[in-house]
């Protein structure tokens, strides 16, 4: 009651100061205010005031502040968005609301300049020269599909300019951190222009092994990127881009842990383990516009070569050794064709497909100690699974909007239909001597509808309600480790989001907010599990939950170049029904990776210093809190409260910035991942106090 009586206050608070800022006439304040923001993402393109749905943006200028280099660095921005730090770029699991996989499909979309992203081996990408970032919470399935069951990420890079000029930016820190990047834009008459991007990071490692006194997760990677852009005419327009990322990672900083004291201890293996990944992502886009609407087609390629070398056990002892080989290879394409927005009705058709293909070897070793542990009457012994992997797909979408003053009805649906194939080997080779144990193929398909209607009404300029109602769909699938027949394959997940908001600004512009609550009804939750062995991980199926909470988020320019911002959010998810077998009942436990609350705020001031010398100093300063989270169902190891503090000053002289940084600079002690195998609990503590600073140079 407390808590629902503390939502109505606030809405009720919100309401007030947007009447009240009518009357706000001072002089002063109309010479500033915070710039109206305007959601890119294609099938939206508008003033968020018109978004019937919970949407964050980080623009560029934050993303630098706040030295946001990949998607982990996010979730410190966003309420209710949490991704744990896995360790390394091979598995990134993002949550949103609670909604989310560590393992397989994705629950969460993201696309890149368009691309989509059906992996989360491609999620963890090193982030240069971002334009922005936006992040949509709740389903988007019906404009994304079955990827956006908790909602989108759309990270937008920069663009060509029609003006010549280049841009270099290095970067030093401790642990000997380094992070150059450069980019020329080169405009070729008036229609044409191109811009190239180069980019590199290193560091030595954060994370020392006992074992032998080395850092466990050095990291280089370098990437590239060309965009192309061509304005044949005002009607139609062209552009395509190509990405490229080759990163060499150790990991994984993983040390036993003892749940009953919530503690790690160190770091100590014996075998070096890594992971090396090639992405290469590249897209076309072509837009036409007709008097009273206009056509879009998308068609975009992503290819994965990645290598994972592990040691499976983490323990001095050589039990097991792990390596994984897999290659991805994913086709879409989409076509919509999308009325131009006016007064009285607005409408959206399109078609999706796509087409992907994953090679996956897997092989897993018993060393010495492994074969004497359990007792294999074999000197040697490992064994090697192949999963031929295919998933083709194909929907059709539709969303109308009809306005009545300042009443804005959406509804949409989707029709959302996938086939998947696995050609299945599994060999084993005592003492080199290869032996099938196992060869199968299996075939699944998956048909959803999936609706949504939503209600947005403008009060004013300044205020407007919202309320949406959305189906959530996460197709089913294979499992790439398993160990009984059972558990081959994974049932689909499906959910019903209710969504309440109000936006407001007030004060000439100087004030803006967003609330929102949210009811989120879920059945057949895929979740995480270790497979009988503890040599893996696979999903199954949990029967019922719910999440549910509430966001805010403030952004204010309470003086002249001031800004500050605060951005919270609650969530409080549990299984409803959930019996895991015949002894195990987690009815009623927190589901895991989901925080209870998440926190950001902060300040950036502008001081004008108008020398010859110096131009400008900027300073920033941030806080970022994570509330309570369990790790597993069993609701048994957690990480408690912690909160982050960063910093950023930079000092600035016509097209010449110095800046100096610092992350989590009071060294926060927190667990940042932590999982079960092989019947012991394993943790990887938070990354400790970063400091460096940065050049940027445009000319």
């Amino acid at each position: 009651m407390k808590k629902l009586a503390a939502t109505f206050f606030i809405m009720f608070s919100l309401i007030t100061l947007s009447r009240a800022q009518d009357s706000f006439e001072g002089d002063t304040v109309k010479n500033y205010k915070l710039d109206e923001i305007i959601i890119k993402s294609p099938k939206y393109n508008r003033n968020i005031f018109e978004v019937p749905a919970a949407a964050t943006l980080l623009p560029a200028r934050f993303i630098e502040n706040n030295k946001v280099e990949n998607l982990t660095d996010v979730s410190a921005f966003i309420p209710n968005f949490f991704m744990p730090d896995y360790g390394s770029k091979l598995t990134s699991p993002v949550y949103i609301r609670g909604v989310g996989n560590r393992i397989n499909t994705p629950s969460v979309g993201l696309y890149v300049d368009d691309i989509p992203y059906f992996e989360k081996s491609a999620f963890n990408f090193d982030f240069y020269y971002i334009e922005r970032i936006e992040v949509l919470r709740g389903p988007q399935g019906t404009l994304y599909g079955r990827n956006a069951m908790g909602g989108l990420i759309n990270v937008i890079t920069n663009s060509p300019e029609p003006e010549r000029n280049t841009l270099v930016s290095v970067d030093y820190g401790n642990y000997n951190q380094i992070r150059t990047a450069i980019s020329h834009n080169q405009p070729i008459g008036k229609k044409f222009a191109f811009l190239t991007s180069l980019h590199q990071t290193h560091n030595d490692g954060f994370y020392t092994n006992v074992y032998n006194n080395s850092k466990v997760d050095k990291l280089n990677s370098y990437s590239g990127r060309m965009k192309l852009q061509y304005e044949a005419s005002e009607k139609f327009k062209a552009s395509a881009n190509i990405q490229y990322e080759n990163s060499k990672q150790g990991g994984y900083p993983y040390a036993l842990y003892t749940d009953s004291t919530n503690t790690a201890g160190d770091i100590n293996y014996n075998e070096e383990s890594i992971y090396n990944r090639e992405l290469l992502s590249s897209g076309i886009n072509l837009n036409y516009s007709a008097p009273g609407f206009r056509i879009r087609a998308v068609t975009s390629y992503q290819y994965i070569d990645d290598r994972q070398e592990i040691d499976q056990d983490f323990t001095p002892k050589s039990l097991f050794f792990v390596t994984q080989d897999q290659k991805l290879n994913l086709l879409a394409q989409e076509i919509n064709i999308q009325s131009d927005e006016n007064k009285t009705y607005d409408w959206l058709f399109g078609v999706f497909g796509f087409k992907q293909l994953l090679d996956k070897e897997v092989t897993v070793k018993y060393g010495p100690d492994g074969i004497k542990q359990y007792k294999l009457p074999y000197s040697e012994y490992y064994y090697t699974k192949w999963y031929d992997n295919s998933n083709t797909g194909l929907a059709l979408f539709h969303e109308s909007t009809l306005k009545f003053g300042g009443l804005a009805v959406t509804a949409g649906i989707r029709a959302d239909y996938e086939k998947a194939t696995l050609d299945y080997v599994y060999d084993k080779f005592p003492n080199g001597v290869q032996k099938n144990a196992e060869s199968a193929v299996s075939e699944q398909e998956y048909f959803e509808i999936l609706p949504k209607i939503a209600f947005k009404y403008s009060i004013n300029e300044y205020l407007a309600p919202y309320a949406t109602i959305a189906k959530g769909y996460n197709s089913g699938g294979f499992n790439a480790t398993f160990e009984r027949d059972e558990d081959r394959t994974f049932e689909p997940e499906h959910s019903w989001n209710y969504e309440a908001g109000i936006r407001v600004k007030w004060l000439e512009q100087r004030v803006y907010a967003n609330l929102a609550v949210f009811y989120i009804d879920w059945t057949n939750q895929q979740i995480y599990q270790t497979v009988p062995s503890g040599t893996g991980s696979m999903l199954t199926n949990a029967g019922k939950s719910e999440s549910k909470g509430i966001e805010l988020e403030i952004k204010a320019l309470p003086v002249k170049n001031l800004e500050m911002w605060f951005a919270g959010g609650y969530n409080d998810a549990k299984f409803v029904e959930y019996v895991k077998d015949k002894k195990t009942d987690y009815s009623g436990n927190y589901l895991p990776y989901v925080p209870r609350f998440s926190v950001s705020t902060g300040a950036n001031y502008l001081i004008e210093v108008d020398k010859n010398w110096l131009d400008n100093i900027r300073l920033q300063l941030t806080y970022n809190g994570f509330g309570k989270h369990y790790w597993n169902e069993d609701n048994v190891a957690y990480q408690d409260y912690y909160g982050l503090l960063n910093f950023r000053a930079g000092f600035e002289r016509k097209n010449v910035t110095l800046s100096f940084w610092g992350k989590n600079i009071l060294n926060a002690d927190y667990n940042s991942f932590y999982f079960n195998a092989l019947g012991n609990s394993y943790a990887q503590v938070g990354k400790p106090a970063l400091f460096g600073a940065n050049v940027k140079v445009m000319f």
